[in-house]
């Protein structure tokens, strides 16, 4: 019974084993696949055609942020140095009693 036990412990490991060298090949096979379709030369003109609409709209996107946080910034910057202003008048008019 002992014997059994363990043959059926090796023939489910070596299953386990093929599972996962299965999947280990399919995913291997997609990364060089998307890294092989990364390079520009190899791009289908479908997707070449994509990249560009994405990175015109990054470059949109890019431009609305910019206009949005800009003001932030400002009053930011602006409280920034009011703060140092009248935290340099109070050290004076400490030094000064």
């Amino acid at each position: 019974m002992t014997t059994l036990r363990d043959l059926s412990l090796i023939l489910l490991a070596v299953e386990a084993l093929a599972l996962a060298l299965a999947l280990l090949v399919l995913l291997g096979g997609a990364v060089y696949g998307l890294w092989y379709l990364q390079r520009h030369e190899n791009l289908p003109s479908w997707l070449k055609v994509a990249q560009a609409y994405l990175a015109l709209g990054r470059a949109y996107v890019e431009l609305a942020m910019r206009a949005i946080i800009r003001p932030i910034l400002l009053v930011h910057s602006l409280l920034a140095t009011v703060q140092g202003w009248l935290g340099a008048i109070v050290k004076f008019a400490k030094g000064r009693q």
